[in-house]
Formats: C-alpha cells, sequence, structure tokens
C-alpha cells in the first residue's frame, strides 16, 4: 500500500512540476515578446521629391530605404547586398508595374527601423541604381507591406517625421479609409470626377497613375480641358503617358480638386498590361495629408496637414523631365509636346549645364527643377551641352495645366519645389522630374 501511494505522490508532483514548467515557459514567452512590441516612436525621415526615405540599420550599418506601400515585399539595392556580403537563398518572381523579374531573395538577420528590430527578414535583390539617379539621392532598399504591416505610423510630409507606435498613441487619426487586400497590396476606394474605381496604395511614387483601362473607362464620362503628351518614366523598359488635371477626387468622404495624375500607355507586362490593374495613388495624394496606416487591420486614416502648401508654379514651366544620369549630370529625359522647350528646341538627351548664368553642378535635382517653374511669361536662359557642343536657350514658362482654376502670383516662389517624373520602384511602382 505504501509504495504504491508513494508512486502516486510522485507522479502528481511531476505532473504539477510539468505544469509549472509550462506556466513559466509561457511567462517567459510573453516576457520575451514584450521589448519586441513596437514603443511610441519619432523617426526622422528624408523627403526628396515627395519619396520617403527612411532610415535603417542592417548589421550595424546606416541606410536610406524607400517606404514603399505599393510593394508587397521588401528590398535591397544589388550593389548594398554585395557590399554587406549577403547571399542569395533562392529566386523568386515579382511583378513591377512595367515588367516581371526574376530576382535573387537574401535574408538579414536584423533590420532596425528607430528601435524597432525585424527579425529574419527576407529582401528581393533589384537594382535601384534607376530610381536613385531620377531622385538625385541613394536608395539602399525599399520598405514593403512585409514590413509595414506589422505596425502602425502616421507619415507627415511637412514635418518629416514617422511617428510609429500603438494606433492609440499617435495623435488625431482623422477620416478612416477602408482597404482592400490583394496579393500583398492595398487597394483604396476612389472616384475620378464621378468615376468610382480601385486604386493601389503606393507611397513608393510620387505620382498618381491611372492604368490604360481606366483613363479609357473615365474618357466616357469626362472630357479634359488640357492634356500634356510625351512624358516618360526613368527605368528600362520607358513608358509614355499623358498628364491631366482631374477636378475633382474623392477618397472616401476626402474631396480633393483639381488634381493632376497620369495616365500610362498600355504596357507589354507588368502590372501596367493588366486589365483588371487601375493604377496606383502616389505621393502627390498623401502628401496634403498627415496619414496613418494601420495595414495590419486594412485601413487608414487621413487629417489635412495645415502645413501643406501646393505649388502654384507646379505646372508653370517650360515642359520638360530631367534626371541625373550615371554621371550625376542633369540631363533632360523627355521634351514634352507643344511646349515652351519643344519649340525652343530642346532634345532628350540634354545636358543641362547653367539655369540664368549659374552653373547646376552643385544643385540638387529639386533645386535645378525649382530653376524651370515661375509665373508664366518668365523668361530663363538654359545652357545645354549636346554633341560636346554648349548652347544657351532661352525660354518662357507657361501653364499647362489647371489653368482655369490657377492663380496668377507676380513672385517666384522662395522654396523651388520640383516634380520629379517616373522612375521605376521595385513594387507595381514608378518615379524623375518633370519642369
Amino acid at each position: 500500500m505504501f509504495p504504491r501511494r508513494k508512486a502516486v505522490s510522485e507522479l502528481n508532483h511531476l505532473v504539477f512540476v510539468a505544469s509549472a514548467l509550462r506556466l513559466n515557459a509561457f511567462i517567459l514567452l510573453v516576457l520575451v515578446a514584450v521589448p519586441c512590441a513596437i514603443a511610441q516612436e519619432t523617426v526622422l525621415i528624408r523627403i526628396i521629391n515627395n519619396a520617403v526615405l527612411v532610415p535603417v540599420e542592417i548589421n550595424g550599418r546606416h541606410f536610406n530605404f524607400l517606404l514603399d506601400t505599393g510593394s508587397d515585399g521588401s528590398a535591397i539595392n544589388t550593389s548594398t547586398a554585395a557590399d554587406l556580403k549577403l547571399i542569395p537563398h533562392e529566386t523568386k518572381k515579382i511583378q513591377k508595374n512595367f515588367r516581371d523579374l526574376v530576382v535573387d531573395v537574401t535574408v538579414v538577420a536584423s533590420l532596425k527601423i528607430g528601435n524597432a528590430d525585424f527579425h529574419h527578414v527576407e529582401l528581393a535583390e533589384i537594382n535601384l541604381t534607376p530610381l536613385s539617379e531620377a531622385l538625385g539621392a541613394a536608395v539602399d532598399g525599399v520598405l514593403g507591406n512585409d514590413i509595414l504591416e506589422q505596425f502602425a505610423f502616421k507619415l507627415s510630409y511637412s514635418r518629416r517625421t514617422l511617428l510609429v507606435g500603438p494606433l492609440a498613441r499617435l495623435g488625431t487619426l482623422g477620416k478612416s479609409i477602408r482597404l482592400r487586400r490583394s496579393r500583398g497590396q492595398f487597394l483604396v476606394s476612389i472616384a475620378l470626377v464621378s468615376m468610382p474605381t480601385e486604386l493601389v496604395l503606393d507611397t513608393g511614387t510620387n505620382s498618381t497613375n491611372l492604368s490604360w483601362k481606366t483613363w479609357e473607362d473615365l474618357t466616357h464620362v469626362w472630357t479634359p480641358k488640357e492634356i500634356v503628351e510625351g512624358i516618360e518614366r526613368a527605368g528600362n523598359p520607358t513608358s509614355q503617358a499623358i498628364l491631366v488635371c482631374l477636378p475633382l477626387v474623392r477618397l472616401g468622404s476626402v474631396t480633393i480638386k483639381n488634381q493632376v495624375v497620369r495616365a500610362q500607355q498600355k504596357s507589354d507586362a507588368g502590372s501596367f498590361s493588366s486589365e483588371d490593374f487601375g493604377g496606383i495613388v502616389g505621393s502627390d495624394v498623401l502628401q496634403q495629408f498627415e496619414t496613418t496606416f494601420d495595414l495590419q487591420n486594412n485601413r487608414m486614416f487621413l487629417t489635412p496637414d495645415t502645413q501643406y502648401r501646393s505649388d502654384p508654379y507646379r505646372y508653370v514651366t517650360i515642359g520638360i523631365q530631367i534626371a541625373k544620369n550615371a554621371t550625376g549630370a542633369v540631363q533632360i529625359m523627355s521634351v514634352w509636346k507643344d511646349s515652351p522647350a519643344a519649340h525652343a528646341g530642346f532634345k532628350p538627351g540634354d545636358l543641362i549645364k547653367a539655369v540664368d548664368g549659374q552653373p547646376i553642378d552643385a544643385l540638387s535635382l529639386e533645386q535645378v527643377s525649382g530653376k524651370l517653374h515661375a509665373a508664366e511669361g518668365t523668361s530663363i536662359r538654359i545652357t545645354i551641352e549636346r554633341n560636346a557642343e554648349t548652347s544657351t536657350i532661352a525660354v518662357q514658362t507657361r501653364s499647362l495645366l489647371c489653368v482655369h482654376d490657377r492663380p496668377q502670383p507676380k513672385k517666384k516662389p522662395s522654396i523651388p519645389v520640383g516634380h520629379h517624373a517616373q522612375a521605376e520602384v521595385p513594387s507595381a511602382n514608378g518615379a524623375s522630374s518633370a519642369n
């Protein structure tokens, strides 16, 4: 009897110990998980031509990654991956705006945004040189939705801040807009004039782009007053587009007036080749708001940014697109049809050397762009290099879009604001500088 009681007693003791160990293990897991939670923090970001560059840390080194809600996965520049001696472990297919690619995939043990540490992050290796040249700044990688949906954040273009943390601690949220998740991207319902559609939410591109099918449908219910032809996007392959001014755009209950958008030609590959793809909402729209992203719960919030000021000269210009080439020189990518620049004889490939007698070598792309915008009728002297020969051409600015509702200030703005064309970003995106 006694041995049997002792055995039962020992068995009960073992069950108790095992239960206690499981409980302690659970408590330990909870305690370990807490420090990994995203604490409230303000991350200072760079805004270059409305592209958001976020500082990240990989293996103790600091880089600039593009904030890109249009990309389902994150990526790293091929040269950056080589510099970090990262070794690919597989390949996969990805779709960009205008092409489909097979890329190497590598893994970093740790990627930090501020104090938030993400472990075992897969990164597609993509050549981001065209994007860097279009922006005039190094882009080392892309933060896609695989990372961005893990935390809530508020983006302010005017303050150049990214406030991350629990949604309840991100301040005033504004008007809620539901998002629809589709294949790693987020679609937002939008009304273009009177036509409802869905576009991909895309912070990775600086312009809102409509697909050829969306544009075709829109022209059945609305006729534009002005069309600018000859718009190019940087990268390979290039793609032609037009610019139009929409009198009214609605995002949920939020109304935007006189919004310029692009309408792309049909592409042979990539997202813009599909009839089911409506297009993308870019940072040209989002910059007007403080936008809170809660991607995990398929929603965002818009609060009008009281510090946002639209540039009255954005489309009072000469009609060229510029980007920095591989040597760092400012090169004309395209000349818009029937623009002042076209009539003056500018050509794609011309290198801009000076504006109004002032050399531009030390200027950023945005600063150069700003010199090409001014009140209508302003004469600008541009020195170019073509076939190793230099010449100076005088050209006058003209209102090219949204003419019907544009005030005509007398003075040139003190802070030059440029609009960069489209250099492709490694999602369903695209960005360069339009002048």
